[in-house]
């Protein structure tokens, strides 16, 4: 755990960054570097929020590999590793080329250290699990045809060819849109 705490403490190298910490894949803490305001038991409830945040979008398909969460005076960047997650807390105005840098470099050494660590929990990397397919049933039979629609009438003598025949009820008239908007035929 000393390795560890050593590698998140370079992290402070990146001017505007206050910390940072190691979660598991189940959201419990493996070691942490940030100031003493944030405590264990903080911890103990934001590391199974990141776990689920990241499983949320992995049920929608999206598979994050890091995540920026800003916040009005901070910035939380968040990236996934092979056993879970590095959370590094910043002000907002930290440079995050360098931070993303710094902060793949850490989780590249940290990694191995944290699997060492962590029991053999399900990963964050493991796949979703299988949807699931319902068998088709045999295809049913057609609905039957629909009425014929009447013809309308005629238009009126006096009525120019270029209007609308306003006596169709309007449930009958196709409306065209395009992005919201009503075209018109």
């Amino acid at each position: 755990m000393a390795s560890i705490e050593e590698s998140l403490r370079t992290l402070r190298d990146v001017e505007g960054v206050f910390g940072s910490f190691v979660i598991s894949g189940s959201g419990t803490l493996v070691s942490k570097d940030l100031p003493a305001v944030f405590d264990n038991e903080l911890l103990a409830e934001v590391g199974p929020r990141i776990t689920r945040f990241y499983e949320t979008f992995a049920s929608g398909g999206e598979d994050l590999e890091s995540v920026m969460l800003r916040y009005f005076e901070h910035k939380l960047y968040l990236r996934k590793m092979a056993w879970g997650f590095i959370g590094i807390l910043s002000d907002i105005q930290v440079n995050l080329p360098a931070l993303r840098m710094v902060g793949n470099l850490v989780a590249r050494r940290i990694d191995p250290e944290v699997a060492g660590t962590v029991s053999r929990a399900p990963s964050p990397r493991t796949p979703s699990p299988p949807r699931v397919t319902m068998k088709s049933s045999p295809t049913p039979p057609p609905p039957p045809a629909a009425p014929a629609r009447p013809t309308p009438p005629p238009p009126p003598v006096g009525a120019s060819q270029g209007q609308r025949d306003s006596t169709l009820p309007t449930s009958e008239r196709q409306v065209r849109m395009y992005r919201g908007r009503r075209i018109e035929e």
